[in-house]
């Protein structure tokens, strides 16, 4: 009888062992399983698309941070997150060569400003904002200077001669009017021969995310294109003095207060979304020299000032 319970306990019990052993690979296999899950997922999700879609419309949980900061926040990121690309921003010109633009002699831009202010801006217009000097992008992908008011019912972009000290022409965006605002890096399509600008930039849309007609689209000239484009002036990289003399060059100032205006209208239905601004130019050469030459800034070239 004790052989019978010594055999039946070391049967028992090499049993136990056995299913001790089984139960522990098993675990094994289900973690390593799961850390192969999560491995291939993090893979996914560590290079997510420069682009948010054809029109750049896809909204981003978290922007951009300013890359003029060197991509440092107040907060660090937690490490378990994926890490957003920061863009780099490429310094436009140099700062001999900034000293021509007419804009960076001083009172030449505060002075143009306040005659707009008077001469174009009205009660009805709503309460002022700001003003702004910003580099407009147009359709074809043209750099244009433009003094840029801001009120609580519009927004308003102005071409002046700034050697003559006159306004040309303005024009007038309603918020009302608005359904999209990006704000995001600008973007060139992956086909695109031309090169990368490192530039950020907010873009304002009020065509319903309706597609260009072929006839505005292929239209230099067309003055009914559905949106319009900011970036930072070229001065912001390169004028002296604190932060508040330069915010009239910058087009993140410009958009946050975009932003607050928007959203502070009770009748706005726009979306605001933080993702690439996508400019639709493929080629560009004639873009290129022209933005390469500033041939929409005024300035001095040689003898010659336009």
């Amino acid at each position: 009888m004790t052989d019978l319970l010594d055999d039946d306990l070391e049967f028992r019990g090499g049993t136990l062992q056995l299913a001790t052993e089984s139960a522990a690979e098993n675990a094994d296999s289900r973690n390593n399983a799961a850390d192969d899950t999560n491995r291939n997922k993090n893979q996914v999700n560590a290079n997510p698309s420069v682009l948010s879609g054809a029109d750049s419309l896809s909204s981003s949980t978290s922007s951009f941070a300013d890359a003029r900061t060197d991509g440092q926040s107040a907060t660090p990121a937690p490490t378990d997150t994926v890490q957003t690309v920061y863009p780099r921003y490429d310094v436009p010109f140099n700062k001999e060569n900034i000293k021509d633009f007419f804009t960076f002699r001083k009172g030449v831009l505060e002075t143009a400003i306040q005659e707009c202010i008077t001469a174009l801006l009205f009660p009805e217009d709503g309460e002022y904002l700001g003003s702004w000097l910003l580099t407009e992008i147009t359709l074809w992908d043209n750099e244009k200077e433009r003094i840029i008011l801001l009120t609580s019912r519009l927004v308003m972009t102005i071409k002046y001669d700034f050697i003559a000290m006159k306004q040309l022409d303005f024009k007038k965006t309603y918020l009302d009017d608005l359904d999209t605002i990006v704000i995001g890096e600008l973007v060139y399509p992956p086909s695109s021969l031309v090169p990368e600008r490192n530039l950020r930039g907010v873009r304002l849309m009020w065509n319903k995310g309706e597609p260009l007609p072929l006839k505005t689209a292929w239209n230099p000239f067309s003055q009914d294109v559905p949106f319009i484009t900011f970036a930072s002036h070229p001065i912001y990289w390169h004028k002296d003095g604190g932060v508040d003399e330069r915010s009239m060059y910058d087009m993140e100032t410009f958009a946050q207060k975009l932003q607050r205006a928007v959203e502070a209208m009770p009748s706005s239905a726009c979306c605001i979304h933080h993702s690439p601004i996508v400019i639709q130019s493929y080629v560009g050469v004639t873009s290129l020299l022209h933005n390469k030459t500033s041939m929409g800034f005024f300035k001095v070239r040689g003898k010659f000032s336009f």
